[in-house]
């Protein structure tokens, strides 16, 4: 079993590899990572033969190893770290501890400001809700849309008569 450390927008959660898991966008992901940079299914993190391997899903904005684009399957080590998106992946030891000296983090594409508060969990979840407006607001422009509505057909009327008549 291998063992991931996931920083994605302020939290840090461990997350335990027993075979497979994929990250990404869609709530079917192992990890799912609310974070629009990212591809429904981005990232594979799995074991085969007793080695722990990444492979980028032929996304979209890639993955990062240590700072290094990949494109095909790359071996993973203690202490490497894998970019997606926003979310950074630290490869821990098999006692569970962090290396003492950590690799570079990848400069990544910028992620848009939405994408900031970034949530992660190891099964898929509902989404969050997106803030809007208050009660009170959308009432008002209710409002203001029927009242529009109202001028318009009073004062379309008499262009609606002529027309309807042929003049």
């Amino acid at each position: 079993m291998a063992r991931l450390l996931l920083e994605s927008g302020g939290e840090r959660r461990e997350i335990k590899v027993a075979g497979s898991i994929t990250v990404g966008r869609s709530q079917t992901a192992g990890v799912y990572l609310d974070d629009k940079t990212l591809s429904r299914e981005h990232t594979k993190f799995y074991i085969e033969n007793g080695k722990f391997f990444v492979r980028d899903l032929e996304s979209k904005n890639g993955t990062y190893l240590n700072g290094t684009p990949i494109k095909n399957t790359q071996p993973l080590k203690a202490g490497d770290r894998v970019k997606v998106g926003i979310a950074t992946f630290t490869v821990m030891a098999e006692d569970g501890s962090m290396p003492a000296v950590s690799a570079p983090v990848a400069s990544a594409p910028a992620a848009r400001p939405q994408a900031a508060a970034a949530t992660a969990t190891a099964a898929p979840a509902r989404r969050a809700p997106i803030g809007g407006p208050s009660w009170f607001t959308v009432f008002v422009y209710r409002i203001i849309l029927v009242a529009v509505f109202v001028v318009v057909t009073v004062m379309s009327k008499g262009l609606f008569q002529s027309f309807l008549r042929g003049k």
